[in-house]
Formats: structure tokens, C-alpha cells, sequence
């Protein structure tokens, strides 16, 4: 299958988080291709939620999408990025694309999530910087991915499984409501999905992973796919998908490791 696009040349004058995503078929499965948009399917939504601010202070894993989808946003429109994330002996090749794109990055000795937070929080309050939480998942970011979504299903038309990775819950929980017919299917690879288990829609069902989120998948998708997150619901839906060829469909968020870390978005 193509792409849930419009014409070509409507496309190009488009900013490049409103262009339609593109839409392939994989071992029987529809791939929303969303690696292909520069920094991943949360900049579909980060406008919303940034508004005009001139730094931008998030807290979270090394090897997230957040942070990346961030330091892509910065380098396009001129803003402050600042990260903070657990101190490692060897930066995660996202934390290097980081650099590369002009962010700023602390690192946290000894940092449990909870104090990457904290640290995040007090810079940004002494900063009167943008702080932003885990997952950017925010209320007013809901409608303009899901209005992405729904776009989509009118593109490919019922599904009887929708497969994703989920970490705070929130592309879950939108895809529940954008195909609410289907079954949506979120594999957990962060512990904030289980403890919002009551705010997803009833046609949402979680299924645990055997990996910690840090850990990379030990397979791959036969496209490009983050091997700390989407692979790992990629693997998921190979093993338990009952779906019928082209009647499921994958929700892929981000891409793997560049080949070339100077050609970055």
C-alpha cells in the first residue's frame, strides 16, 4: 500500500509534521511508516504542546524517542533543548544525534528515573524554561494525534488488530480511541502503561514484554525499527497476531540507528 497522503505537491508545501504518513505492507501487515518522519510520531503532536517556548527541559531514558523528537524540533526552529538522563560510560547513539543537533545534555550520577526527574523540573523552574514530563503525554497533545490516526483508518479501513509499543500509554490510548472497532493490541516496554491501566478505552488490551526497556530487541523488523521500542511489539505481533493478512496493522514510531550519524534529520 502507498501512503494516507494527499497529492504530492500539496505535500511539499506542508510543514513536515502535517504531512500525511506513509503506509506500507509487511509479511502481511500494515506499517505506518512514521520512521520516516524526521524525529519520530511525537512530532505530530510537539507543536501543539510547545507553543512559542525558548527552552525546552525533558527528563527521561537515554535511549527514548522523546529526547530525539525534541533535538529534531530544536535544530528545525531554533530552540533551546535540554536534556537530562542517567549518566552511562557510553552515550547512546540518540544522546550523540542529540549533540549533533545542537542539544544540551546533563547527565545524572546514579540517576533513577524519579532524580533524572527532579533535576529536570528544578533546572527548568530556575530556567523559566518549557519542562515537559514523561512521554510528552499531555491533554491537549491527544486530539492532534489522533486526528493523524483517524486519518489513517480512513486510508486502510477496518482493522481487526492494531499493534503497538507502549511506554507511557498514550499512542495506546489513542489508537484505541482513533480505531475503536478494533482490538488494540500495546505491548508494555516502560511501567508507566500498567500503572494507567484504567484511563485506556475498554478495546485497548496490554501484553507484557520480556525485555526491560534498555535492553534491545533481540530481533528486527523488516524495516527500520527502534530496537528499544517498536521491535519489541514487532516481535509481539509475530508471535501472538491472529489477524488475517492486511487486516492488522503496526504503529511504527521510530526508526533504528542511522547509518551515518551526519546525515541526521
Amino acid at each position: 500500500m502507498a501512503s494516507a497522503s494527499r497529492d504530492s505537491a500539496a505535500r511539499s508545501n506542508e510543514p513536515w509534521w502535517l504531512r500525511a504518513p506513509i503506509i506500507e505492507e509487511h509479511e502481511g501487515v500494515l506499517v505506518v511508516r512514521e520512521d520516516l518522519v524526521a524525529g519520530g510520531s511525537k512530532i505530530r503532536f510537539l507543536p501543539h504542546i510547545v507553543g512559542d517556548a525558548k527552552e525546552i527541559v525533558f527528563g527521561g531514558p537515554y535511549c527514548g524517542g522523546a529526547p530525539y523528537a525534541l533535538s529534531v524540533w530544536g535544530a528545525r526552529q531554533g530552540v533551546k533543548i535540554t536534556l537530562f538522563s542517567a549518566k552511562r560510560k557510553e552515550l547512546h547513539w540518540r544522546q550523540k544525534a542529540g549533540f549533533r543537533l545542537g542539544s544540551t545534555l546533563y547527565q545524572v550520577p546514579a540517576g533513577r528515573m524519579s532524580v533524572v526527574q527532579h533535576r529536570a523540573r528544578t533546572y527548568a523552574a530556575d530556567a523559566g524554561a518549557l519542562f515537559l514530563p514523561l512521554g510528552f503525554d499531555l491533554k491537549h497533545a491527544t486530539e492532534p494525534f489522533e486526528a493523524v490516526m483517524r486519518a489513517v483508518r480512513e486510508t486502510v479501513g477496518q482493522m481487526d488488530e492494531v499493534w503497538c509499543a507502549t511506554g507511557s500509554g498514550m499512542l495506546a490510548r489513542c489508537l484505541g480511541r482513533a480505531f475503536p472497532d478494533a482490538k488494540v493490541m500495546g505491548v508494555v516496554v516502560g511501567l508507566r502503561s500498567r500503572n494507567q491501566a484504567q484511563a485506556f478505552p475498554p478495546n485497548v488490551q496490554l501484553i507484557d514484554c520480556p525485555y526491560d526497556f534498555a535492553d534491545p530487541c533481540r530481533s528486527r523488523a523488516p524495516f527500520p525499527s527502534c530496537l528499544n521500542y517498536d521491535a519489541k511489539a514487532w516481535e509481539a505481533l509475530k508471535a501472538h497476531s491472529r489477524a488475517a493478512p492486511g487486516r492488522a496493522l503496526f504503529w511504527n514510531v521510530l526508526g533504528d540507528v542511522p547509518q551515518d550519524l551526519e546525515a541526521l534529520p
